[in-house]
């Protein structure tokens, strides 16, 4: 499958969630990456702060995720969302697991902060994903996603230079 980043970057994979293994591929997305998981800006949608957090290996079931993955895992969620409430100063948070057959799951962060305009929060995700060219596309929008990255990789780095993530 081809995937084009939201940085205009197109990447070629077998499986979009086994990207985070290669240090090479959105790198202007990442946020923080430990030896079990990835923290990285959605890279097919343009919202500011839409965290992305993928495991290093390549895992499609929940119930095969390690205690030290699920460890850490609780310790991350619970890191991402004092970042957006600091960062974004808001309040709500939407959360949500993705998991398919022979896919890679993930967990999705979404900042419920205003930047646009969503009509139902229980279709958030593909209201956002209907509106990912307009996001994509607008320099103020690109301009907030960048600074959001770098506010979020500054987090991240001061608690793992803190050691709070061992």
């Amino acid at each position: 499958m081809k995937f084009t980043t939201i940085f205009n970057e197109t990447i070629n994979t077998s499986c979009a969630g086994c990207i985070v293994s290669d240090n090479t591929k959105f790198k202007e997305g990442r946020i923080y990456q430990s030896k079990l998981w990835d923290l990285s800006q959605d890279f097919e949608i343009a919202y500011p702060g839409m965290i992305i957090i993928s495991p290093m290996r390549h895992v499609s079931n929940y119930m095969d995720l390690s205690e030290n993955e699920l460890q850490e895992l609780n310790k991350l969620m619970s890191y991402c969302k004092k970042a957006i409430i600091e960062i974004f100063n808001c309040e709500k948070i939407a959360y949500m697991f993705y998991e398919k057959p022979n896919g890679h799951i993930h967990f999705i962060i979404i900042p419920m902060h205003g930047m646009i305009e969503i009509n139902n929060k229980y279709s958030i995700l593909s209201e956002l994903m209907s509106k990912s060219n307009e996001l994509k596309n607008n320099k103020e929008n690109m301009s907030q996603v960048t600074k959001k990255i770098q506010k979020l990789r500054e987090y991240f780095n001061n608690i793992h230079k803190n050691n709070l993530l061992e």
